[in-house]
């Protein structure tokens, strides 16, 4: 695995980053044609993140699923699985011991 901090994610490739997310529209346009899950979802997120901000979590909550759960990782970014790796894995044995 790469040795990746927040400043190296934010700094590799930055314009072509940039370009991708000026994509992006995940709850902006039409989502007619995205089915809900059945399933129960879980969505974890870095409360800091600086790429896709938190509120874009809670606006893919709305569109994929009505079981999707949120969960923030406090003081992590965009990669909370490397940032918080002890505390993302709990959240996720949390979430499949839980059966939702």
């Amino acid at each position: 695995m790469a040795n990746y901090t927040t400043s190296t994610l934010y700094s590799e490739n930055r314009k072509e980053k940039m370009e991708l997310l000026n994509g992006v529209s995940l709850g902006k346009i039409d989502t007619s044609n995205i089915s809900s899950l059945q399933q129960e979802v879980l969505i974890i997120w870095g409360e800091d993140d600086k790429i896709f901000p938190v509120q874009m979590a809670h606006e893919l909550k709305e569109v994929i699923s009505k079981k999707a759960g949120i969960k923030l990782i406090k003081e992590a970014s965009h990669v909370p699985q490397i940032e918080k790796p002890k505390e993302f894995n709990n959240i996720i044995l949390n979430f499949l011991h839980s059966g939702s």
